[in-house]
């Protein structure tokens, strides 16, 4: 491979491993021939359908538009509980892309930060995300850069289309809204992939991939994986059949009528394979794109052609055939008459889908059954991928076949896709017109070409859109469960304890259709900016709050979680927890101990933290209801012990009681009574 587009390879992002490879199909041979009857399906690479995690990630090479998942480079977590996700998806520079998703959400990122889905799912800015092109040299992630210190500008992933997704800390009543999906969330992209040189364009430098351009034209794909990938160089093996390759690319750029209006391209191409894959499969998946043909002639050339019956130049004869087999007939076995399609649908988020099937009705009434295969097709229409499974089956079910061995001049006919055949024995003609070479190889012997080749349907080429467009897979609008109704508070009253040092909110709602609904109340001194928020096990309708400050004015709100989505709270209700009404507790301990002429009371003031003052009652019969108030306000502590001499009594017997006072004169019930005879 030349030094020179090595060079402009390895610059453009490719790596020196895949910019090495040898064109491997044309260095045991002089003539190399690509087709097939049926080609099988491509090679899957998992960054097509799911997320990896490794610290080297495969190199993924993107032709038009697809969807890629990334490989996880670096996954960690910081110490302001983010999480920090850092992927590769896939060879850069890229074009574009085209949709970012988490999961199979679409998102739209701005500023960094994922914005809210209709659901509320990623509210509050609450995932930040971004990705670069690919570009070489590239740019380190910032906002990972000043989160993970091991992460420096240097981790700048030169060539390789790279993102990030960083994922904030959330209470665990909003968690499920705002990830849906808990903590599994990956990211992808829908990408419009790899540059390539077009022929076409005076401007267009094979060597010089800054002038080339983002193209679906499927055969300018394949361009770029006989050159770019393959390493095959440009002006050896391209350039004396350039015009062959710009011919194909006008083919696929003709614009083929729709049966529901407007027009698209004969030929695209959405192709997606890890680098490591088999070179085989890759060039068998990119021209089956085309239903291409491709052979190295003689000269050491790359030939092309695209899915395009022409007029062959290169008659084999009678005289020219050493010997011959014919297959007039296809196995009953191995006669399709259903290709089940799949292609590459934008509209499913460009994964792949399966339209109405190719199928051969009359064949099937006929022997009443179905002989079918499957083909999974990387085009991005049903159109396209239909036209090609009519090209398929034609071939596969081409009523004559065979292969013939021929003398050294009719080795021309393995540079040619297709042929005019003539077989005669003994004067009687057995077959004769157009046929495709479908496979073939020098003889050694003969020093001619052993030729593998099926009769040509003079038809393939027709369509009628009306009758053979089909049907595309059906779509559906992504359905998001709508957000939850947020509940209302019908009453909220305060609970005071008897001690006056706290209190607690019985909020009672209306109410809601939801199954099982698991319910959370907060709530905040009014002014302030933060809830106190719990799970609370509702009886009835009624919800009771913890422990709130006493005399204070609280906000208090109510939300509920049903089937993994949260309400969000109602609006807040303010309730005061004033203990101006609340009576002290009693006091308690009360005892009396009579002498002449008088009495000591004694007793324990109550604990009560809106206690105010006590007062002493006397009557000479248990009684409270006629005692009367013998001390006027007596003040002391919570919970201390106190004692009063009551003087300048009579002889007899007497009953007492203690009775607190908050600061609005709200008496508690009386403690006692004690009892004492004075002398």
């Amino acid at each position: 491979m030349p030094q020179a587009i090595a060079a402009q390879l390895v610059a453009w992002g490719v790596s020196q491993a895949v910019a090495s490879i040898a064109a491997y199909a044309i260095t045991t041979a002089a003539t190399y021939f690509a087709s097939g009857l049926l080609r099988g399906s491509p090679p899957k690479p998992d960054a097509s359908e799911r997320e990896h995690k490794s610290p080297t990630p495969p190199r993924i090479h993107v032709l038009g538009a697809r969807r890629v998942f990334w490989s996880l480079m670096l996954y960690t977590n910081t110490s302001d509980s983010e999480t920090v996700d850092v992927g590769a998806f896939c060879e850069g520079p890229i074009n574009a892309v085209l949709q970012p998703y988490l999961n199979d959400d679409k998102v739209t990122i701005s500023g960094g930060f994922v914005q809210q889905l209709s659901d509320g799912s990623y509210d509050d800015n609450k995932v930040l995300a971004g990705y670069n092109l690919g570009a070489n040299p590239n740019t380190a992630h910032a906002a990972v850069v000043s989160r993970v210190p091991p992460w420096t500008n240097n981790h700048r992933g030169d060539g390789i289309v790279s993102g990030y997704l960083i994922k904030t800390g959330v209470k665990g009543e909003d968690f499920l809204d705002i990830y849906p999906q808990g903590d599994n969330v990956t990211m992808s992209l829908a990408v419009q992939g790899h540059f390539c040189h077009d022929p076409r364009d005076p401007g267009s430098d094979p060597y010089n991939p800054s002038t080339w351009t983002y193209t679906e034209n499927a055969v300018l794909h394949y361009l770029w994986f006989k050159t770019v990938f393959m390493g095959n160089d440009y002006a050896a093996k391209i350039a004396p059949v350039e015009q062959m390759w710009i011919d194909a690319a006008n083919d696929c750029d003709i614009a083929i009528p729709l049966a529901a209006g407007g027009t698209e391209p004969k030929y695209r191409a959405a192709i997606i394979f890890p680098a490591d894959a088999d070179p085989v499969q890759v060039d068998d998946m990119i021209r089956s794109t085309f239903d291409g043909w491709s052979a190295v002639d003689e000269n050491g050339c790359i030939r092309v052609h695209s899915g395009k019956l022409y007029e062959p130049t290169v008659s084999v004869g009678p005289d020219q055939i050493v010997d011959y087999e014919l297959q007039e007939f296809v196995e009953d076995e191995n006669r399709l008459n259903e290709i089940i399609t799949r292609y590459v649908s934008a509209a499913h988020d460009y994964n792949e889908v399966e339209c109405q099937p190719w199928r051969d009705d009359s064949d099937i009434a006929e022997r009443g059954k179905v002989v079918s295969t499957t083909v999974e097709h990387q085009v991005p229409s049903h159109t396209q991928a239909r036209r090609l499974d009519k090209r398929q089956m034609a071939r596969v079910n081409a009523p004559q076949r065979g292969r013939v061995r021929t003398v050294f001049s009719a080795r021309e006919a393995l540079a040619e896709r297709y042929i005019n055949l003539t077989i005669e024995e003994a004067g009687t003609v057995f077959f004769t017109g157009a046929v495709e070479v479908i496979g073939g190889e020098r003889d050694s012997e003969t020093g001619g070409a052993i030729i593998e080749w099926v009769a040509v349907d003079e038809n393939v080429d027709a369509w009628n859109p009306a009758t053979e467009d089909g049907q595309p897979a059906p779509t559906a609008a992504k359905y998001y469960l709508p957000p939850l109704t947020a509940p209302t508070i019908a009453t909220a009253v305060a609970q005071i304890d008897g001690s006056g040092t706290f209190a607690r909110i019985a909020v009672t709602f209306d109410p809601i259709s939801a199954a099982a609904p698991t319910w959370f109340v907060r709530w905040r001194i009014d002014g302030e900016a933060s809830y106190v928020e719990q799970e609370v096990t509702p009886s009835g309708s009624t919800l009771l709050t913890g422990a709130v400050p006493a005399d204070e004015m609280i906000d208090v709100g109510v939300a509920y979680n049903s089937g993994g989505r949260f309400s969000g709270w109602s609006a807040d209700t303010t309730i005061s927890t004033s203990t101006a009404n609340l009576a002290p507790a009693a006091p308690s301990e009360v005892t009396s101990t009579g002498a002449a002429g008088e009495a000591e009371v004694t007793w324990r003031n109550p604990s009560s933290a809106n206690l105010s003052y006590v007062k002493l009652f006397r009557n000479t019969a248990d009684d409270f209801g006629t005692a009367a108030d013998v001390s006027g306000e007596i003040v002391g502590g919570l919970g201390q012990v106190m004692s009063v001499v009551d003087g300048g009594l009579a002889p007899g017997t007497y009953w007492w009681w203690v009775v607190a006072y908050n600061a609005n004169e709200i008496a508690s019930a009386p403690g006692g009574p004690a009892t004492a005879t004075v002398a």
